[in-house]
């Protein structure tokens, strides 16, 4: 029986999206949007972090700051495009910073990877996420 309360996002909850940003208000604005599409998310506030929830889980899909205390996105990216368990994770590469190809080389061809520019167009992102996750 289908259960009309259900919303089409509920069919997404099993995917987990990893937040990787030192900004708060991104942290919290990722998060929100991410859960309100019915998505699980995991937030760290730097790729050193980032790192050690890897070692828990595996996400669907990584949103990732370029900027950042610790462990740079830059430095998170070559890591995980290294390891061959994460190397097929998905990234969305989220920043300021223009021409971000040129930052990271030819790690940007290793797996799927999209750059979004901040500030970030909500339906732009989710849209670019669904198509990184093939829904």
């Amino acid at each position: 029986m289908i259960d009309p309360a259900r919303k089409d996002s509920d069919t997404v909850m099993s995917k987990k999206v990893m937040i990787v940003d030192d900004e708060e208000d991104m942290r919290i604005f990722l998060e929100t949007l991410f859960k309100k599409a019915g998505y699980e998310t995991e937030v760290a506030i730097n790729g050193e972090e980032a790192m050690r929830q890897l070692e828990h889980g595996v996400p669907n899909l990584i949103t990732l700051d370029i900027l950042m205390p610790k462990k740079s996105g830059i430095s998170f990216f070559q890591a995980i495009r290294e390891d061959e368990q994460l190397k097929s994770v998905p990234v969305i590469v989220l920043s300021g910073v223009t021409r971000h190809s040129e930052f990271f080389g030819s790690e940007a061809r290793t797996g799927p990877t999209e750059f979004v520019e901040k500030p970030v167009a909500p339906d732009v992102l989710l849209s670019k996420a669904k198509e990184l996750l093939g829904e």
